[in-house]
C-alpha cells in the first residue's frame, strides 16, 4: 500500500492537514484508508468548512466572518458535524460555540458511543479498522525508529489508580483521585464503551460491560444533549467505577491534571491506548499512574489471582510466590485489589511526570517529543 496515494478530491488533503495540527492519541497519516474514512464522516462542504476552523472556540457568525461564508449555511453546517460527532459544540454566554475534533479521542469516540448498530455505524468500523490497520504497521516501524517522526514519545494517556488502594500514608495530588473530578464536575455522563462497540461491529465481540465510559463537564453536556450518552450522577459515576475495577477494566483519562474531560474503563483486547501500551517494550513508559506495585514475598499465599487481573501481564508465578516484572507494571491498582493477603501494595512511582495542566500544554509537550524516538533508537 502506498501511504501517500493522493486523494481525488483536494478539499480532504486541507481538511487532513487540520487535523494533523490537532495532535490526539492517534497521529494523522495520510493514505488511503485515512482519506476514505473523511470521505465517509464529512460531505466535501463540511470537509471544506472544517478545514478553516481554528485551533479554539468559534461560534458560526464568527466562522461566517472569517471564511467570507453566509452565516445561516455556516452554523446549519457546523449543527451538522456536532450532531454526527465530528465538531464540539459548547453554550458560552448564550452564543454556540464550535471545535473540530481530534480523530481520537473524539470523532472515533463519537461514531460509536451510542452503541448504535447500522450499516452506516458498520461500514465506518471497517474504515475505522483498516485505518487502525495502517497505524499498526507504522507503529511498528516506529518501533526501530524508521517513522519516529510521526509518533510522539510523550504520553497522551494516563492511568488512574484504583483509589482505595492508594496506601494511606502517602501524600496524593489531586490528579491522582478519580473521584476529585467526579465531586467537582458539574456534569457527568456514561457512554457505550466505544472500542468494544467497534469490536462487536467487526466481529470481535467482548464480554466486558460497556456502558461504562464517562464524560466529564461540557464534554458530559454535549454528549447527552447530541444523543450520544445519558447524564449520570456522581453516585451512579462512583458505581461504574466500582463495576469496572470489578471486572478488570482499567481507568485511562487523557494526560491532563487540572481536568479531563473522559474516563474510559478498558479492557486490553479492545481499547486503542491499552493495546499499545500492553504492546510496547516497556509499558511502563507509555501510560501509567504515579503508582507501581510492590510485594511483601511473606505474606504471598501463591494463589494466583492477582497474575489474572494483570492488564500488562507484569506478574508471573515463581515457584510458590509471585514475581513482578516492574517495567510492565503500569500501577493501576487492579492486582492490589484482588490479592487476598495483602501481599501487594501500592508505593510512589520514582520519577513519576505530572500531568500538563490541560490539552494545550499537553500537545506542546507531545508535539515536542516528536522524532525523539529516533534519537533514542
Amino acid at each position: 500500500m502506498d501511504q501517500k496515494e493522493p486523494m481525488t478530491q483536494p478539499v480532504y488533503e486541507r481538511l487532513t492537514e487540520a487535523l494533523m495540527l490537532r495532535g490526539g492519541a492517534a497521529p494523522v497519516i495520510r493514505c488511503r484508508p485515512f482519506y476514505a474514512l473523511m470521505e465517509e464522516l464529512f460531505t466535501p462542504e463540511e470537509a471544506e468548512l472544517a478545514s478553516k476552523m481554528p485551533l479554539g472556540l468559534v461560534s458560526a457568525a464568527e466562522l461566517a466572518t472569517e471564511t467570507g461564508g453566509d452565516p445561516k449555511v455556516t452554523e446549519e453546517l457546523l449543527e451538522s458535524m456536532a450532531n454526527k460527532g465530528l465538531v464540539f459544540a459548547y453554550e458560552r454566554g448564550g452564543v454556540m460555540s464550535y471545535q473540530l475534533m481530534v480523530l481520537v479521542p473524539g470523532m472515533f469516540e463519537m461514531q460509536f458511543c451510542s452503541g448504535e448498530v447500522s450499516e452506516r455505524t458498520k461500514k465506518l468500523a471497517r474504515l475505522f479498522e483498516d485505518y487502525f490497520l495502517v497505524l499498526m504497521h507504522v507503529m511498528d516501524k516506529a518501533s526501530s525508529g524508521a517513522t519516529a517522526e510521526v509518533m510522539p514519545i510523550f504520553p497522551f494517556a494516563r492511568v488512574i489508580t484504583v483509589e482505595q488502594e492508594i496506601p494511606g500514608e502517602v501524600e496524593v495530588y489531586p490528579y491522582d483521585i478519580v473521584s476529585h473530578y467526579i465531586e467537582k464536575s458539574k456534569h457527568l455522563a456514561v457512554s457505550t464503551c466505544y472500542c468494544r462497540h467497534h469490536g462487536e461491529l467487526v466481529g470481535r465481540p467482548c464480554d466486558k460491560p460497556k456502558e461504562v465510559c464517562m464524560s466529564f463537564g461540557p464534554g458530559a453536556k454535549f454528549v447527552t444533549e447530541r444523543g450520544f450518552g445519558r447524564m449520570i450522577s456522581k453516585e451512579e459515576a462512583l458505581k461504574i467505577l466500582k463495576l469496572s475495577e470489578k471486572e478488570g477494566l482499567v481507568h485511562c483519562s487523557s494526560n491532563t491534571g487540572k481536568y479531563i474531560d473522559f474516563i474510559c474503563n478498558c479492557c486490553t483486547c479492545h481499547c486503542g491506548i491499552l493495546q499499545s501500551v500492553k504492546n510496547a517494550a516497556s509499558p511502563s513508559m507509555a501510560a501509567t499512574s504515579s503508582f507501581i506495585v510492590s510485594l511483601e514475598e511473606g505474606e504471598c499465599s501463591g494463589c494466583g489471582d492477582c497474575v489474572e487481573m494483570c492488564p500488562m501481564d507484569s506478574l508471573v508465578m515463581d515457584g510458590d510466590v509471585v514475581a513482578i516484572d516492574l517495567k510492565r507494571c503500569i500501577g493501576c491498582g487492579l492486582c492490589v485489589s484482588t490479592c487476598p493477603t495483602g501481599a501487594l501494595r501500592l508505593e510512589p512511582r520514582e520519577g513519576a511526570l505530572v500531568p500538563p495542566l490541560g490539552h494545550n500544554e499537553l500537545n506542546t509537550a507531545m508535539i515536542s517529543s516528536l522524532g525523539q524516538l529516533g534519537d533514542k533508537a
